[in-house]
């Protein structure tokens, strides 16, 4: 063996590789982002991602009264599992959008949601059900439409201003310019406009000026959420308008979008008996989303992973919902399948989650499950697959990559989270180019297990039943002859 190191002697080398397994991580743990201005710092710190059970009542009890983090640790607790929650604790502010945009904080500064970008680098636990309790429910006003009343003349450059006093977000936008006038797009639209909200137009031409239109927009907190889950291979449990049915319709519209995948909406609220320190113990009305967030964890323990729905669980702790849902099994006309054709899931008999819906545009994405177990598949693999970068490109170790992929996707087929899948290498995929740089690409198809959502009974006469029947009587009968007419 020439081509090895010279050795006098006995040795031994690594002289193959096989196949590895695949370990799912888990998807359990619940997030919670809320203030709680009550909290210990030096046990909970602002913008910092704080691990901890269910069982440790001396941590949470640090957490105080106030605001909404003990709360909802209590309306999950009260689901009677001992659940992982991540708590980010965040400031309390003074008005009702100040405190959306505490929850929402700074994509750059990695604060309020983006901050669980952070958590399994600093506490080794994976966000999976994401939950800012009671701060998606609002449509916030913003800035919907810019009409020009004067488009202008001479124009070769425009800038707008948009002036919205107490705005949270104040709107942004740009000019388009044609033939020396002036048209404006709106950007973003801010949020938390009390009032009316203005632009001024400025540029090297004269005359251009318009008016702005101020209206409900998506849910921030909900947008921001979404972006977290799609990042960190989440999901976030959201709370409606507990208004009504077509409030919750619309609310749930201005969200439906690519990253609705990983928006599982709830409405309405519900209600449940607090045990108060210091008060008069009492049935509150509590934000949804804690509640589900249980039951989603509580599912995964009971069967072994994120890849089934969490609908068709009763609730251990409500005693009701904030407003009645009708339902009737057997019937389509019933606001329990007005909120589910609208992407909303709901609690019907005042007790028992209903609705597997996501609020994705995609239909391929409509139900949680599907999404959750892509979330699996795609965070399970990249571990496993790391043995072999740096290895030498060749035929045996492409091979054992597809092996890895194959082990894992055959048990998930075995668990039946997955109907089928098929892989293949597409030598057009896989240029000479890209190979001589590393870059080995398999195609990977394949289709997770939607839930039975509408069972549909083909009801029809069935004219051979008399022929059943004429026996019955024949036999019934048998000791009788028949008299000739």
């Amino acid at each position: 063996m020439a081509a090895l190191t010279k050795n006098h002697g006995v040795r031994f080398i690594d002289a193959g590789e096989d196949a590895r397994t695949v370990q799912a991580p888990d998807f359990s743990t619940i997030a919670l982002v809320a203030p709680a201005d009550e909290a210990n710092p030096s046990i909970f710190p602002l913008e910092t991602n704080v691990h901890l059970y269910g069982d440790e009542a001396d941590k949470i009890a640090t957490l105080g009264d106030a605001g909404e983090l003990s709360m909802a640790i209590d309306d999950i607790l009260s689901e009677g599992i001992n659940a992982s929650i991540l708590v980010r604790r965040v400031a309390k502010a003074t008005s009702r959008n100040e405190q959306l945009g505490a929850i929402i904080g700074d994509p750059s500064d990695r604060t309020g949601l983006w901050g669980l970008l952070d958590a399994r680098a600093q506490t080794s636990v994976r966000p999976g059900i994401i939950v800012p309790p009671g701060f998606c429910n609002e449509s916030p006003i913003g800035a919907t439409i810019a009409t020009m009343t004067n488009r202008g003349a001479d124009y070769t450059h425009a800038d707008v201003t948009f002036t919205a006093a107490g705005a949270v977000v104040v709107p942004k936008g740009h000019c388009v310019i044609t033939g020396g006038k002036v048209d404006v797009v709106i950007d973003d639209a801010g949020f938390g406009i009390p009032n009316t909200c203005t632009m001024t137009i400025t540029g090297d031409g004269a005359g251009a000026a318009g008016t702005v239109e101020v209206g409900a927009v998506a849910n921030p907190v909900a947008l921001a959420a979404s972006a977290v889950a799609k990042r960190v291979l989440g999901i976030s449990v959201i709370d409606g308008p507990n208004l009504d049915r077509v409030a919750a319709a619309q609310w749930a519209e201005r969200l439906k979008r690519d990253n609705g995948r990983y928006l599982y909406a709830i409405d309405p609220a519900l209600r449940r008996f607090a045990v108060l320190d210091g008060a008069d113990d009492t049935i509150l009305t509590r934000p949804a989303s804690t509640t589900v967030a249980a039951l989603f964890a509580k599912r995964d323990r009971e069967r072994g992973g994120p890849y089934w729905s969490p609908e068709n669980q009763t609730s251990s702790a409500i005693v009701g919902t904030a407003r009645p849902v009708s339902y009737y099994d057997g019937e389509i006309d019933h606001e329990a399948n007005f909120l589910i054709n609208a992407g909303v899931n709901t609690f019907i008999e005042g007790k028992e989650l209903f609705g597997s819906e996501t609020l994705s545009n995609d239909s391929n994405w409509r139900f949680i499950n599907k999404v959750r177990t892509e979330n699996a598949i795609r965070a399970s693999l990249p571990g496993a697959l790391r043995k072999w970068r740096g290895e030498l490109f060749t035929a045996h170790n492409a091979l054992m990559v597809v092996k890895t992929v194959e082990y894992f996707l055959d048990e998930l087929v075995s668990l039946g989270v997955v109907l089928g899948y098929t892989r293949y290498f597409d030598r057009a995929l896989n240029p000479n180019a890209n190979m001589r740089q590393g870059i080995l690409r398999i195609e990977l198809p394949h289709e997770n297990t939607p839930i039975i959502s509408d069972m549909v009974f083909g009801m029809r006469p069935y004219a051979p039943a008399f022929d059943i029947l004429a026996s019955d009587i024949q036999r019934a009968l048998g000791g009788y002859e028949a008299i000739a007419a």
